[in-house]
Protein backbone atom coordinates (compact mmCIF):
# COMPACT_ATOMS: atom_id res chain seq x y z
CA UNK A 1 0.00 0.00 0.00
CA UNK A 2 2.71 2.22 0.97
CA UNK A 3 4.22 2.15 -2.60
CA UNK A 4 1.48 2.68 -4.75
CA UNK A 5 0.38 5.59 -2.48
CA UNK A 6 4.19 6.91 -2.97
CA UNK A 7 3.36 6.86 -6.80
CA UNK A 8 0.28 8.34 -6.43
CA UNK A 9 -1.26 5.49 -7.86
CA UNK A 10 -4.99 5.10 -7.00
CA UNK A 11 -6.18 1.66 -5.98
CA UNK A 12 -8.67 1.31 -9.12
CA UNK A 13 -5.72 2.14 -11.43
CA UNK A 14 -4.03 -0.61 -10.33
CA UNK A 15 -7.04 -3.30 -10.09
CA UNK A 16 -7.63 -2.34 -13.67
CA UNK A 17 -4.04 -2.77 -14.81
CA UNK A 18 -4.15 -6.41 -13.02
CA UNK A 19 -7.41 -6.92 -14.38
CA UNK A 20 -8.48 -7.99 -10.63
CA UNK A 21 -11.20 -6.14 -8.62
CA UNK A 22 -10.35 -3.36 -6.30
CA UNK A 23 -12.05 -5.26 -3.49
CA UNK A 24 -9.01 -8.05 -3.71
CA UNK A 25 -6.05 -5.42 -3.63
CA UNK A 26 -8.33 -3.80 -0.74
CA UNK A 27 -7.82 -6.64 1.20
CA UNK A 28 -4.52 -7.68 0.69
CA UNK A 29 -3.49 -4.28 1.89
CA UNK A 30 -5.55 -4.67 4.87
CA UNK A 31 -3.54 -7.77 5.53
CA UNK A 32 -7.12 -10.02 5.33
CA UNK A 33 -5.72 -12.59 3.67
CA UNK A 34 -8.74 -14.39 5.13
CA UNK A 35 -11.00 -12.99 3.06
CA UNK A 36 -8.85 -13.77 -0.22
CA UNK A 37 -8.97 -17.22 -2.16
CA UNK A 38 -6.15 -19.29 -0.37
CA UNK A 39 -2.35 -18.38 0.32
CA UNK A 40 -1.25 -18.91 -3.10
CA UNK A 41 -3.76 -16.39 -4.50
CA UNK A 42 -2.49 -14.06 -1.68
CA UNK A 43 1.28 -14.46 -2.83
CA UNK A 44 0.51 -14.41 -6.67
CA UNK A 45 -1.72 -11.00 -6.53
CA UNK A 46 1.03 -9.35 -4.24
CA UNK A 47 3.72 -10.97 -6.91
CA UNK A 48 1.83 -8.74 -9.29
CA UNK A 49 1.53 -5.93 -7.39
CA UNK A 50 5.40 -5.25 -6.81
CA UNK A 51 6.11 -6.16 -10.46
CA UNK A 52 3.11 -3.51 -11.72
CA UNK A 53 5.11 -0.82 -8.95
CA UNK A 54 8.45 -2.11 -10.07
CA UNK A 55 9.46 -2.74 -6.28
CA UNK A 56 11.13 -5.73 -4.48
CA UNK A 57 9.03 -8.62 -3.82
CA UNK A 58 11.15 -10.42 -1.60
CA UNK A 59 10.14 -8.41 1.64
CA UNK A 60 6.99 -8.43 0.78
CA UNK A 61 6.60 -11.89 0.34
CA UNK A 62 7.79 -13.08 3.22
CA UNK A 63 5.25 -11.14 5.59
CA UNK A 64 2.72 -13.21 3.72
CA UNK A 65 1.14 -16.75 4.65
CA UNK A 66 2.62 -19.36 3.41
CA UNK A 67 0.91 -21.57 0.64
CA UNK A 68 0.64 -25.46 1.57
CA UNK A 69 3.11 -26.69 -1.12
CA UNK A 70 5.37 -24.28 0.42
CA UNK A 71 5.24 -24.79 3.90
CA UNK A 72 6.24 -28.89 3.42
CA UNK A 73 10.13 -28.27 3.56
CA UNK A 74 11.42 -31.29 0.93
CA UNK A 75 12.87 -34.08 2.52
CA UNK A 76 16.71 -35.14 1.74
CA UNK A 77 17.11 -38.70 0.30
CA UNK A 78 18.39 -40.62 2.68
Amino acid sequence: KVARERQGLHIAVLAASLKVPPRKLELLEANRYDELPDPTFVRSLAMSMCRALKIDAEPVLARLPQSAAMAVAPRGLD
